[in-house]
């Protein structure tokens, strides 16, 4: 897939995301607070919002949808001592002690999802992690807290 169409449809999965946080947490203020109601949350006098600032917390979503992606997935470099194909057996078992499958293979790439559904509902089903093979060294893109955690594993794992 085009990397831009997929950025674009990490910004719209990210506002969708953010909005389904705001009103889980509006849900619960309406909840446990006995004198809100849902037609009191945006009133100008004891509301939980100013009456009109839904526009402007859409902007703010729309905000830090269009930076999240960039901040969050990444391509990191992994040295290790050989090829991919020489480590294999040790790169592939890291990613299955993380709970990740391999989905496909090609002559460049491997990719791996994550192999519990609830984990990738959590993650968007933004959890693709694809090493680029070949040699050192090899290139790792994912979620980066992820890449980060695997990148450390290969390493460990390849040392000779």
């Amino acid at each position: 897939m085009n990397p831009t169409v997929k950025y674009l449809i990490r910004i719209v999965k990210s506002f969708i995301f953010f909005i389904i946080v705001m009103l889980l947490i509006v849900s619960l203020i309406v909840l446990i607070t006995p004198e809100y109601s849902f037609d009191m949350i945006f009133k100008n006098e004891g509301g939980v919002f100013k009456e009109g600032s839904w526009p402007q917390i859409l902007a703010l979503f729309g905000a830090l949808s269009l930076i999240y992606p960039g901040l969050t997935y990444v391509k990191k470099e992994v040295l290790i001592e050989g090829t991919f194909e020489e480590n294999r057996n040790q790169i592939i078992g890291v990613f299955e002690n993380a709970n990740y499958v391999c989905v496909k293979e090609d002559e460049e790439k491997v990719y791996f999802r994550q192999n519990s559904g609830f984990t990738r509902m959590m993650r968007l089903f933004e959890d693709e992690v694809t090493i680029t093979k070949g040699e050192a060294p090899l290139i790792l893109s994912g979620a980066r807290k992820e890449i980060i955690r695997l990148a450390s594993g290969i390493v460990y794992v390849t040392k000779k």
